[in-house]
């Protein structure tokens, strides 16, 4: 079986019903497992308690660029968080090969950086509202 290569371009960004994959850089979905461990007196056992999950963003800042085709994720996430900040926005993250990973998040301020001649880049972590559901085809 030949080995399947995934790479950053094989990769789609979608938040709340936008594509945003000309701006985003890099993506990080994490999800983990709060584990927790137990000595009874038949020896350790486990048990999951909980999930959480966040998606880590940097992204080109497209501030303005709500024109047209382009929206500006910088925008909708700046009004999301401005005047709903716990309502979640869906999204979902998609590979080339089928795998859909898709579930709700929280909006967060973009905060803005930029040295010298660079591009401007903005990261955060965005809090999900539950662990992913993963879809593959």
């Amino acid at each position: 079986m030949p080995t399947t290569v995934i790479t950053g371009r094989d990769l789609a960004l979608t938040i709340d019903s936008k594509s945003y994959d000309a701006q985003a850089l890099s993506v990080a979905l994490n999800t983990t497992l709060d584990r927790q461990a137990y000595e009874t007196l038949d020896g350790r056992v486990f048990k999951t308690v909980d999930t959480d999950a966040t998606m880590d963003l940097t992204i080109l800042a497209d501030w303005g660029a709500s024109v047209g085709a382009a929206y500006s994720i910088c925008e909708l996430l700046w009004a999301a968080a401005s005047s709903a900040p716990d309502t979640a926005l869906s999204y979902s993250f998609t590979a080339a090969t089928g795998a859909v990973f898709t579930g709700s998040l929280y909006p967060s301020f973009p905060n803005p950086t930029g040295n010298g001649k660079d591009a401007q880049q903005v990261s955060f972590t965005l809090q999900c509202t539950a662990k992913p559901t993963l879809t593959v085809s």
